[in-house]
C-alpha cells in the first residue's frame, strides 16, 4: 500500500489534523504496513535521522512508528475532529486494535491537534463516547494546542 505523507501532518504547523501515533522500539512498521489497510500518512524507522533533509548527521529516531490519520479537519475545527474520530474508531477498531497488539507496539495515542484560543479558560471536551472507544482500543489521548 503507498504511504500517503501530509506535509502539513509533519510540519508542526497549524492546519494540523487528527492523528494516531504508534511507536515501539522493537516495532516493524515495514511489515505491518505491508498489509495495513489504515490510511498511514507518516512512517519512521529507529535510526533514521529525525530531519532527514536538513541535518542528516544530526539526531536520530529511538523508536519506529507510524501515524494514522483519523480526521483531516482544520485544527480550528476541534468538534468537526471528535466526530470524525469516533466515526473511525467505530469503522477501523478490528485493524487498529491489530495495529495496537502488533509486536514491538510499546504506545499508541489518538492525537488532537487543536488552536490555542485567546481565551481566559480554554476548555475542549472529550465525548464519553470517544473515551469508551479509545480506552477499548488501548489509546491514550492527547491535545496539541498550536497558536
Amino acid at each position: 500500500m503507498p504511504i500517503r505523507i501530509d506535509s502539513k501532518l509533519d510540519s508542526g504547523k497549524p492546519g494540523v489534523s487528527t492523528v494516531i501515533r504508534v511507536y515501539g522500539r522493537d516495532f516493524d512498521v515495514d511489515t505491518f504496513v505491508a498489509t495495513c489497510t489504515l490510511p498511514v500518512c507518516t512512517v519512521k524507522r529507529r535510526g533514521e535521522p529525525v530531519l532527514a533533509a536538513s541535518q542528516p548527521d544530526g539526531r536520530r529516531h529511538e523508536q519506529s512508528g507510524v501515524h494514522v490519520l483519523a480526521s483531516d479537519a482544520d485544527f480550528t475545527l476541534f468538534p468537526a475532529q471528535v466526530g470524525d474520530a469516533i466515526a473511525f474508531l467505530r469503522s477501523h477498531g478490528v485493524e487498529l486494535r491489530r495495529l495496537r497488539t502488533f509486536a514491538g507496539v510499546e504506545t499508541a495515542t489518538l492525537d488532537f491537534g487543536i488552536e490555542r484560543r485567546d481565551v481566559a479558560v480554554q476548555s475542549d471536551r472529550l465525548p464519553a463516547e470517544l473515551l469508551r472507544l479509545a480506552a477499548a482500543l488501548d489509546l491514550d489521548i492527547e491535545l496539541s494546542q498550536y497558536p
